[in-house]
């Protein structure tokens, strides 16, 4: 064979629980809030674990802000800026999606090119989200917003990437190699290395002449 499979580790434990922390915390707070606008019969039970997941997410939320200034390599907030070298990753990815897993998956280390600053803009939002759930019991209107829309718009917005990060997971797992699901939960990525491509050791070239038989 000329590739063989490698696994490294990526994900500190620490950064994957802030991840679970954060995916849980997020699907309580979409789901009791749901109930709360929807469902009268529930909505003052389903307030209390509302507010319980809150906490949840802001404990998640402060984790990974601590390990995105304190972390190691990519797991620091500045690796989610793209640079000019994810470039091509980007690119690649959305014609893998687009294609539904038929074009090639590009390879990378931690995060996807693609992904990077929508994890960024992720966190932003789901702050501002917090924030707007603990003012606008006290203060509904803050300038020209009512912060009661402006919270429900934003769960909109985090309902639909947590669809589409579901989607792109699955889908990269399925025709990809990488193991992007098993590595949050273990910690650790597959990555195929070429064989023909590493570096091999000159084995000498030894000739003997005919005439030099016999002579010793």
């Amino acid at each position: 064979m000329a590739e063989q499979i490698q696994r490294v580790a990526v994900w500190s434990g620490w950064l994957r629980l802030a991840h679970w922390s954060m995916a849980a915390a997020t699907l309580a707070l979409l789901i009791t809030g749901w109930l709360v606008a929807n469902s009268p019969a529930v909505a003052e039970a389903a307030a209390d674990y509302h507010y319980l997941a809150a906490g949840l997410l802001l404990f998640a939320l402060v984790l990974r802000f601590g390990i995105g200034m304190f972390g190691k390599g990519a797991e620091r907030l500045e690796h989610l800026l793209p640079s000019d070298s994810d470039l091509a990753g980007i690119r690649a990815s959305l014609v893998f999606y687009l294609s539904f897993g038929k074009a090639p998956l590009p390879n990378w280390y931690a995060h996807n090119p693609l992904w990077k600053p929508i994890y960024l803009l992720l966190f932003i939002v789901l702050a501002l989200s917090a924030v707007t759930g603990w003012l606008m019991p006290d203060r509904p209107l803050l300038g020209s917003f009512y912060l009661p829309h402006v919270h429900a718009w934003l769960a909109d917005v985090i309902a639909v990437f947590l669809l589409l990060h579901l989607l792109s997971v699955i889908l990269q797992d399925w025709r990809g190699q990488s193991a992007d699901v098993s590595a949050m939960i273990n910690g650790s990525r597959y990555f195929t290395i070429d064989r023909d491509g590493l570096v091999k050791p000159e084995i000498p070239q030894v000739s003997v002449k005919l005439d030099d038989i016999g002579k010793r």
